[in-house]
């Protein structure tokens, strides 16, 4: 039986038999041990004269076993077992020589021989040989694929550790985002910077503490957990102590109480800490203190993450939240002198919008309405009138009848005052106080004939207020009316110029408040009411 190196292709290999690669430079060696190889065990074998004719075989193909000859010309077997390894780290590979040596086998060996037969060789002995490496190599694959298995499912564990604790990560971001933006006020933001960051990092205890940069003082203004007496209270100084050093370095610090030092500077905790800087575009303007993880745990990175996410969103919000605050207050300002200019051309008219604002606002509490829209009537109540501004002095001042033609201007002061509101930030139900304070519950009202529902209930209650303040004023064409008979024009017109319901609670409210029945008095033990921008 003859062996070609050019390459045939190969019948289908039987169950059990392997793919042998044999190399010899005796053609003797390559037919003999390929015959019996072939014929008597059926495995396929593809053989070689040397080491590069295998090399160039090995390449394109894959062998479960190598015989190779030690010494052959030019690469010897030693180095031909080198190369093959680089190829194919776990190829069982049997090294046949007909000069034995124990140096010589130890270097196989080294080299990562499987096995080391001597010739001339005992056929038997081969196949022992073949089955020895072989059952080897298949346990050492077994091993191996086994290794893997779990290095791979140890490592998709770990993948899916991370994956749900990114998941939680996220999660807890978003809420804590959707948190932070339904705090409206300073006070809110600072209360709820505490609240999420105990409820979040799961902490019996943690305070927000401001720097008073005049004094260079840490001061308590929120706290979860240490109880309100802290309130207020001094916890350090720039520099000084754990929250002073963090408030002078910008860097978080994380660390253990100790039983006698308290390095909080008075914001006592049985175990671990971690105190954190808030900063404002970069600057240091307080720091946050969380301390007694639950259940005893210590703080980790992604606790660390989560405070920092907390800090700088809030921080965001708090700077937007100025920023509104300082933007209401020159609104105010602004809308107020506009109000006073106007109040000044008519001295009857003088603190009426304060007064009618003031009644809008108790008739709201009386009614029960929430403190939103409480808080739309105390400032568009104040501006209900502003479209005057507008309005001819000779008109707006004339102490007698009006005519026709100088009531119809008249009655363009709604229209005129939401013109004058219209770019600013005001809600609807806002701007619908200023433009329908004078629509009558029948619809005979003005400017836009409206009735019933369709008029806002803050319109409708100004307009309650309005009347009766008118009533109770002197104007240039009439004296005032006592309160008794102001009351009794506004039970009479109930049901046809204003809104019966509102009318209801206003009597109560003057029950309440107005005892005593002189004009455009208020008495009583309420409250008194700042009523409009200061």
């Amino acid at each position: 039986m003859k062996y070609s190196l050019k390459r045939s292709p190969q019948p289908e290999a039987p169950p059990g038999a392997l793919r042998i690669l044999l190399v010899d430079d005796e053609v003797g060696i390559r037919e003999a041990l390929g015959e019996y190889l072939t014929a008597i065990h059926h495995h396929q074998v593809v053989a070689a004269a040397s080491a590069e004719e295998a090399l160039a075989l090995f390449a394109g193909d894959r062998f479960d076993c190598a015989f190779l000859d030690l010494k052959m010309p030019g690469m010897s077997g030693v180095e031909l077992l080198g190369r093959l390894k680089e190829l194919d780290p776990h190829l069982p590979v049997v090294i046949m020589t007909g000069f034995p040596s124990l140096d010589a086998a130890v270097d196989t060996m080294r080299q990562g021989a499987s096995d080391f037969l001597v010739k001339p060789f005992n056929l038997d002995q081969v196949r022992l040989t073949l089955e020895r490496v072989v059952r080897e190599q298949r346990l050492l694959l077994e091993n191996l694929s086994l290794s893997e298995q779990l290095a791979h499912q140890e490592k998709v564990e770990r993948l899916n550790q991370e994956l749900n604790r990114r998941v939680r990560e996220q999660n807890t971001i978003h809420q804590i985002s959707a948190a932070i933006d339904r705090l409206q006020t300073s006070e809110e933001m600072y209360q709820g910077m505490a609240d999420l960051a105990a409820r979040f990092l799961e902490t019996d205890k943690a305070a927000v503490l401001l720097l008073d940069r005049a004094s260079n003082h840490l001061l308590v203004i929120a706290e979860h957990g240490y109880g309100s007496q802290v309130l207020g209270r001094v916890c350090g100084r720039l520099g000084q102590g754990v929250a002073g050093k963090v408030a002078a370095e910008g860097q978080p610090m994380l660390g253990k109480n100790e039983v006698k030092i308290d390095p909080l500077s008075m914001l006592p905790c049985r175990g671990d800490f971690l105190c954190l800087p808030i900063k404002m575009r970069e600057e240091i303007f307080g720091v946050m203190v969380v301390a007694d993880k639950l259940g005893g745990l210590p703080f980790k990175s992604e606790d660390i993450f989560l405070t920092r996410f907390l800090l700088d969103k809030a921080a965001l919000s708090i700077e937007n939240i100025a920023l509104y605050e300082s933007m209401v207050t020159n609104l105010h300002s602004t809308l107020g002198a506009l109000v006073g200019a106007m109040e000044a051309k008519d001295p009857y008219t003088r603190q009426h919008s304060r007064r009618v604002t003031n009644l809008s606002v108790l008739t709201a509490q009386t009614m029960g309405l929430a403190l939103d829209q409480i808080e739309s009537l105390r400032f568009a109540a104040y501006l209900h009138d502003i479209g005057k501004i507008g309005v001819k002095d000779s008109v707006l001042l004339k102490d007698g009848p009006l005519t026709e033609m100088e009531f119809e201007a008249i009655k363009q002061h709604p229209v005129i005052g939401e013109s004058i509101i219209k770019a600013m930030d005001l809600s609807e139900g806002e701007r619908a106080i200023i433009r329908h304070h004078h629509e009558h519950w029948d619809g005979s009202g003005y400017p836009d004939g409206i009735g019933g529902q369709e008029i806002t209930l803050l319109a409708r209650v100004v307009a309650v207020a309005d009347a009766f303040d008118a009533m109770t004023s002197d104007r240039p064409y009439r004296i005032a009316k006592g309160q008794q008979r102001a009351v009794h024009e506004l039970r009479r017109c109930a049901g046809s110029q204003f809104d019966p319901d509102v009318v209801k609670a206003f009597m109560e409210m003057l029950a309440r408040y107005h005892t005593d029945t002189r004009p455009g008095t208020l008495a009583g033990p309420g409250p008194v009411l700042a009523g409009g921008p200061a």
